[in-house]
């Protein structure tokens, strides 16, 4: 299954199922796990360990040396679950130090980039073009849209989408939708139904909301957080939402409504309870 134009160092370990196509380069110690299809030209670098059924597309480059200037060739590694689709011209690179982490089952579009020391969790896209800076955290089931950037060290929570051509230097929360630069506007609402999510903790989310971004807004998030009803903070959604707002070291996102015409003052979706 490996193309005799292919090139692969003596130091890979390539699973029997595994296939590697035209031109396709394995550089140093990298292991490929089973049902892996490293397509004609991509180019693959270790040390980098990848599980089961990934596809990396053409001209895909995973695990070259970080764009740190720090780096002094210490040890690090690219670490790869199972599943995921790198398309053409992606590039992930290793850490600096210790590991650059992706989970099973995301899909990096044409371009996108991973930096080093980046940790995604699982079922995340990104878009064409978009940018992850070092060390950005990204959990589950995040959208990050086209030619997005993300600054170093910034968090992008779970199932929170951002639209194409923004930019962020401060964490974006779980469950929202974010635009432009550093704004979320609303929630995830088409992205929460799809996820599963019972009804009750989306209705619970829809009232949080409401409280801290109208009712309270300009109240200092934290606070208004803490001021919420008994019933919502039993909300595992919202506590994870809480979580992710206390452990913040950049700030969080701030709220604007996406209509300018409705203002600050919008009650957006006020039959939020009947989801």
């Amino acid at each position: 299954m490996i193309h005799p134009t292919a090139i692969v160092d003596p130091l890979a370990q390539v699973d029997r199922s595994a296939s590697i196509g035209p031109y396709a380069i394995v550089e140093g110690a990298v292991h490929i796990g089973p049902q892996c299809n490293i397509q004609a030209h991509a180019k693959l670098m270790g040390p980098l360990t990848m599980g089961c059924g990934n596809i990396v597309h053409s001209f895909a480059c995973l695990g070259d040396v970080p764009q740190d200037l720090k780096f002094k060739g210490e040890d690090s590694c690219l670490t790869i679950g199972d599943g995921n689709i790198f398309r053409e011209h992606v590039t992930v690179h290793r850490g600096t130090s210790g590991q650059t982490l992706l989970g099973s089952n995301n899909y990096l579009m044409v371009a996108s980039h991973v930096g080093h020391n980046c940790r995604l969790g699982n079922h995340i896209t990104l878009v064409n073009g978009a940018l992850l800076g070092g060390h950005v955290v990204v959990e589950d089931r995040a959208i990050i849209g086209g030619n997005c950037a993300i600054h170093q060290f910034c968090r992008v929570g779970r199932l929170a989408m951002i639209s194409l051509t923004s930019a962020y230097n401060v964490d974006v929360p779980p469950f929202c939708m974010a635009v432009s630069t550093n704004l979320i506007t609303q929630l995830n609402s088409v992205g929460l139904r799809r996820s599963g999510m019972s009804v009750a903790s989306q209705n619970g989310l829809r009232r949080m909301f409401r409280w801290i971004y109208r009712t309270h807004a300009d109240v200092p998030l934290a606070k208004s957080l803490e001021r919420l009803s008994a019933d919502l903070r039993a909300v595992p959604e919202i506590q994870e939402f809480t979580a992710f707002v206390r452990a913040s070291k950049r700030g969080v996102a701030r709220f604007r409504h996406w209509s300018t015409r409705h203002g600050q003052t919008s009650t957006e979706t006020d039959d939020a309870d009947n989801v």
